[in-house]
């Protein structure tokens, strides 16, 4: 592979994880089917979300499900930040690591502050026409949860 098209491909899946926590946040702040729908359209068919103690979810329909009426009733709102990337790219595969600082509410009475939630992203990724998908994501999480 020529260095070109793979800078191509590296970028690509940088945007696809940015992607992804931008419409992650969007379905916590405007939650319901298009913002569901949205965040869905990033993963394949037949995607893997390990979120921990958030869920495990398998494949589009338990996906949209998950962001549409599962994971909207625990967060108000939600805000990723997610960096320090390295991405190795294989064809049409690839994988990618990523640490995240997400801050989160919620919802609950009374209600808590917002709190921290640090840890990562062990990514696969599939590559159909020229377009990048998720295909698995396996969160990890660097201190216990509040």
């Amino acid at each position: 592979m020529t260095l070109l098209p793979r800078l191509d491909d590296i970028e690509d899946i940088r945007q696809l994880k940015a992607q992804y926590a931008v419409r992650a946040d969007a379905v916590f702040r405007t939650p319901g089917s298009a913002t569901a729908a949205a965040l869905g359209e990033l993963f394949t068919n037949d995607a893997i979300l390990d979120l921990g103690p958030f869920g495990r979810y398998e494949g589009k329909p338990a996906l949209l499900n998950a962001f549409e009426n599962i994971l909207p009733q625990s967060t108000i709102w939600s805000i990723h930040y997610i960096v320090n990337p390295i991405i190795t790219v294989q064809g049409h595969q690839a994988q990618g690591s990523w640490y995240f600082l997400i801050f989160a509410q919620a919802n609950a009475t009374p209600r808590p502050p917002a709190a921290p939630i640090y840890g990562g992203y062990n990514d696969k990724y599939k590559k159909s026409g020229n377009t990048w998908r998720i295909a698995e994501s396996i969160s990890f999480f660097t201190q216990p949860l509040p």
